[in-house]
Formats: structure tokens, C-alpha cells, sequence
């Protein structure tokens, strides 16, 4: 998982590090819900704006990546909801996102590092079962011989590995 760690020199610094390493990245993913640019530079100014005047009581539990770019989500989500009850036009509406590869990539990595750190807090043996079951194509048979614990065992550490991966996904 990837941590932000602030470089010497306090609040200002990290805020400028962590402005010029996303502004882009979030611009190019807000932009798939307004189709000028505009409109997806206020979401992203709008969130890094938040940002800094809450600096001091926002507690992130996921990585700083997947927290940015969930909140420009939210944000852009909100602003497409306001406009709508406001009777203002919205325009053509959001871009289809198999229409813009870049923001599907981002996407994915964001639901990538949400499914690592989903699996990383699992109990040990259930983490070690899904990681021989999912990275390493293992079999149930082969990681029950390995681990010496019978095929039922495996197929449940793995069926309970899955529930809590996307009980977490459901609550991000």
C-alpha cells in the first residue's frame, strides 16, 4: 500500500508535495464526469481546498492516493446531483468510462490498492490461504498438501477471504 510520508518542513511542504504529485492525475479522473475542463479543475481545487482547512482533523485510513481520488469522486458525484435538483442543465452528462481508458486505469488501481489493503487485514492464515489460492494460481489440493490442512479448510479461508474483501469494497 502506498503511504505519504511529509518531507521536512511542515504542513506547507506536504500540502505543496501532495498537490503537485495528484493535481493532474485528479483532473484527468474528474474530467470524466464534465466534459470541459473547468468544471473539473473547481472539483479538484474544491477537494485540495478542503484539504488544507481540515488538515488537522482528517483521519485517512486508506492509502492518500485512494483517499484523493475517492473524495473528487464524491465531490463530482455531488456537484452532477446539485446541478440536477438546481434545474441547471448538466450538459451531455457524464463521458462513459470504457470511452476514456486513463480514468478506467485509475479506477482500477484505486479498487487494486482498496483490495490490497482489504486483504493485508485479514487474519494470517486466511491472508496466506487467498495469497497461494490468488498470486500464486495454487490449486486447494496442492495448498491443502502444503499447508497440511484438509480441502474443506482451504475452500472456507478462501470463502471467508472473499466475503470480507468485498464486505470492505462495499463500505469504501
Amino acid at each position: 500500500m502506498e503511504t505519504h510520508q511529509p518531507r521536512e518542513g511542515g504542513g506547507t511542504a506536504a500540502f505543496r508535495e501532495l498537490f503537485d504529485r495528484y493535481y493532474a492525475p485528479l483532473c484527468r479522473f474528474a474530467a470524466c464526469w464534465f466534459h470541459d475542463r473547468t468544471s473539473a479543475e473547481e472539483i479538484v481545487l474544491d477537494t485540495f481546498t478542503h484539504i488544507w482547512q481540515h488538515a488537522g482533523e482528517l483521519r485517512i485510513s486508506t492509502s492518500v492516493r485512494a483517499y484523493l481520488f475517492r473524495a473528487v469522486r464524491n465531490r463530482a458525484l455531488n456537484r452532477l446531483r446539485d446541478e440536477r435538483t438546481d434545474g441547471i442543465p448538466i450538459g451531455k452528462g457524464p463521458e462513459p468510462l470504457f470511452t476514456n481508458p486513463e480514468a478506467l486505469q485509475l479506477e482500477a488501481d484505486e479498487m487494486l490498492l482498496l483490495i490490497a489493503e482489504a486483504v493485508s487485514q485479514l487474519p494470517d492464515r486466511c491472508r496466506e490461504v487467498f495469497r497461494k489460492s490468488r498470486e500464486e494460481g495454487l490449486s486447494n489440493a496442492a495448498i491443502a498438501n502444503q499447508m497440511r490442512i484438509s480441502v474443506k479448510t482451504v475452500e472456507a479461508q478462501i470463502t471467508k477471504a472473499l466475503r470480507r474483501i468485498r464486505e470492505t469494497l462495499l463500505r469504501t
